[in-house]
């Protein structure tokens, strides 16, 4: 009985595979890719992933702490400047209309 079940689930979940609209309109039957096709995309998808894991873990393994301490001391000062002298120009902005509207 169970594996009857577990059989029919299989095949629900096949239909359903085949019965589920992409979105363009088009019949799911002549868009779906075979699954040989998607046995080799998940295949390439693998090896990039793992392409990806390698070049991370050399660029981590390349890097000394002294590169680190370089960019470091190289750090980008635009955003505490902008921030600063914007905070610095709305205060100022906000107590002119103040004393204006007030006086």
């Amino acid at each position: 009985v169970s594996q009857q079940f577990n059989s029919r689930i299989v095949m629900q979940a096949a239909e359903s595979e085949q019965e589920e609209d992409d979105g363009w309109g088009d019949s799911v039957s002549t868009t779906t890719a075979s699954s040989s096709d998607r046995i080799s995309k998940s295949q390439e998808l693998a090896s990039l992933q793992n392409d990806m894991a390698m070049k991370q873990q050399n660029k981590s393994t390349q890097s000394s702490p002294s590169a680190d301490m370089s960019e470091s001391k190289e750090r980008d000062l635009f955003i505490p400047i902008f921030t600063l002298v914007s905070v610095i120009g709305f205060s100022g902005l906000y107590g002119y209309e103040m004393l204006r509207l007030y006086s």
